[in-house]
């Protein structure tokens, strides 16, 4: 067997394992993919001794050459001496020419690519990237392939070496909500029958889910669960969140917890009193209908009664006694502008009363 092999890291943002780096090991026949995550750089000599007696012992297959960069972790003095012993071939690449390792960077760019729109999607924690990672590995060894005839990867590798069968379950969406049933000896009789957790992908050694409980920070591998799929866990629009999840409520200015406070019940009591609640309120007339002209010429426009009125003038009647006075009695505000006086007007009197000329 020829294996493409690198190492991807470190990470700004490690796992929830404290993982900050990824090695990857690709069959160049079948193009299986086989990936650890690891704390150092340096597990690289260790992950690739476990991986060597895994596919001697799973496979019966024996591991020829072993195709990486220049990297240190595959220069060390331990692994050299473990080539030497299993007569492995270590094909490196040249300085300054990472193609020739062409197979293993697509694949880790291909990873993170998928594993980035994961996150994205079911819009979770960065920290949660070695989950999505482990779960896109087990998709695409089950998706068929173009460069593989339209295969599986898996099924291309047990048509050319006798492979034990691999746990199957059907492809969920990553992050979605998942409601975990529990058992009698794992609750009281008035305590729920099921826990809501995030769904996280496939168990490695067996045939179940993996399923997070946030608030208790524990994992559960189980085949007894209900699956929503439309819901993410970490989505805004989920509900049930408990304490991790945050209402901004616009009007109270402050978070909310779902699982403390409802925003529907909440009743505020806000002073609204302004100076205009005693005046008159001056509402907008509806807009005069389009009547038909006598002569078919078209739709006019009714003409509301203020129009038929002439503007006052010169020639129209002087205010009364009793309006003036009304006027006069109006207080002085900021807001009002000086002006000249009207055409024909004078001041007459302390009170300020406007007489004709």
């Amino acid at each position: 067997m020829v294996i493409h092999s690198d190492v991807w890291g470190p990470s700004k943002i490690p796992t929830l394992g404290g993982s900050r780096w990824f090695a990857t090991f690709i069959d160049d026949c079948t193009r299986v993919t086989w990936l650890w995550l690891m704390k150092s750089k340096s597990e690289v000599n260790l992950l690739f001794q476990k991986f060597h007696k895994m596919i001697k012992t799973q496979y019966n297959a024996q591991i020829q050459v072993l195709r990486s960069d220049n990297g240190g972790e595959y220069q060390s003095s331990k692994l050299k001496h473990f080539f030497e012993v299993e007569s492995i071939i270590n094909q490196t690449t040249c300085s300054n020419t990472p193609q020739q390792n062409g197979v293993a960077k697509q694949k880790n760019r291909h990873l993170l690519e998928v594993v980035r729109a994961i996150l994205i999607e079911a819009h979770m924690p960065l920290s949660y990237w070695g989950e999505a990672i482990a779960f896109e590995v087990y998709s695409i060894n089950r998706t068929p392939s173009r460069s593989i005839a339209y295969k599986t990867p898996f099924k291309a590798l047990s048509d050319v070496v006798i492979a034990p069968t691999f746990p199957n379950l059907p492809l969920r969406i990553f992050g979605c909500v998942v409601f975990v049933h529990l058992h009698k000896h794992e609750r009281s009789k008035l305590a729920p029958r099921a826990l809501r957790c995030v769904f996280l992908g496939y168990a490695i050694h067996k045939k179940g889910y993996r399923c997070y409980h946030l608030p208790t920070q524990r994992i559960f591998i189980t085949i007894d669960v209900v699956f929503h799929e439309e819901l993410m866990y970490f989505s805004p629009k989920a509900e049930l969140q408990g304490k991790y999840r945050k209402i901004y409520d616009p009007v109270i200015g402050f978070d909310l917890g779902s699982d403390v406070l409802d925003t529907s019940e909440i009743s505020l009591d806000i002073d609204i009193s302004s100076p205009l609640e005693n005046e008159d309120i001056i509402t907008q007339q509806n807009p005069s209908p389009l009547v038909e002209d006598e002569e078919g010429s078209g739709p006019q426009i009714e003409s509301s009664s203020f129009e038929d009125e002439e503007l006052s003038g010169p020639e129209t009647e002087n205010p009364s006694f009793e309006e003036l006075e009304s006027l006069a009695n109006i207080p002085y505000q900021s807001s009002h502008e000086v002006v000249p006086l009207p055409y024909c007007r004078a001041i007459f009197g302390d009170q300020g009363y406007l007489i004709s000329v």
